[in-house]
């Protein structure tokens, strides 16, 4: 009888909370949707978690270089083991090779940091950039997350899926990153419907503070938006005119990538 109880107790246990892998992986996303580096009280807040249950996980990520900590700040930020287990996938993704003569080409047009996203389901994931000749740009970081209701490249896929799906995505609750981030859901539904008639979206200062991005999708063979493409910029150099001028090539070269796929 005792060796029967054992195993219903263990899944009794498991079922009062994330597992420890699970934890692991929250923490590796919350890490990496930090925008600087990010301290463990900040993390433990932002995660609902004990400071020591973060800290713990946060070592062993650090031991296996999932996770690096500044020395002088105590603050982390991810590590160079994720970027060595991903760097063979993604030298195998026909669309991040489809796409860097498109992104250097938007970089040299408009001046500006062009960028490549993923589409993971949830959110757009940066995963390739090339920066352009002007002499303050912004930074695309590879393997940020953006989120899906306040970003360019994440607004332009949800206005590409059915609205039953994207309530699915962004659940009942829009957080809010910026003063200028959308946390209405109407108003939301109304920007979506204005990003599918025109092709591309817009994001000022909703995400990222003074960075403004366009951004238009890129859909494979089943029409289904897999990526994004963008060019961003501190918002200073954003204007309508800018608008008018670089939203045409965007939407060119999303479309060209689409029907290449």
């Amino acid at each position: 009888m005792v060796k029967n109880a054992a195993p219903a107790d263990l899944s009794s246990k498991a079922l009062q909370g994330p597992s420890s892998l699970q934890r692991a992986l929250d923490l590796l996303k919350t890490v990496a949707a930090s925008e600087s580096p990010v301290g463990v009280n900040e993390l433990s807040r932002r995660m609902g978690q004990h400071v020591s249950s973060v800290s713990r996980t946060l070592a062993t990520l650090e031991r296996n270089g999932f996770v690096s900590r500044d020395t002088d700040t105590g603050r982390f930020t991810l590590g160079l083991e994720l970027v060595s287990l991903a760097r063979k996938h993604l030298n195998d993704l026909d669309i991040l090779r489809l796409s860097r003569p498109y992104l250097e080409q938007l970089a040299e047009d408009s001046r500006e940091t062009s960028s490549l996203s993923l589409w993971n389901g949830k959110g757009a994931i940066n995963v390739e950039q090339v920066l352009g000749p002007g002499s303050i740009k912004h930074i695309a970081v590879p393997g940020r997350f953006n989120p899906p209701h306040c970003t360019a490249t994440g607004r332009a896929i949800l206005a590409c899926l059915p609205s039953d799906t994207v309530a699915e995505i962004v659940g009942d609750s829009l957080e809010r990153f910026t003063a200028h981030t959308i946390t209405d859901h109407d108003a939301l539904r109304r920007e979506l419907t204005s990003i599918a008639e025109k092709g591309y979206c817009v994001s000022i200062s909703e995400f990222i503070s003074e960075v403004a991005s366009i951004a238009a999708a890129v859909l494979d063979r089943k029409q289904r938006p897999v990526a994004a493409i963008a060019v961003s910029m501190p918002a200073f150099h954003f204007n309508a005119e800018i608008e008018a001028r670089l939203a045409p090539m965007i939407v060119a070269a999303a479309r060209e990538m689409s029907a290449k796929l």
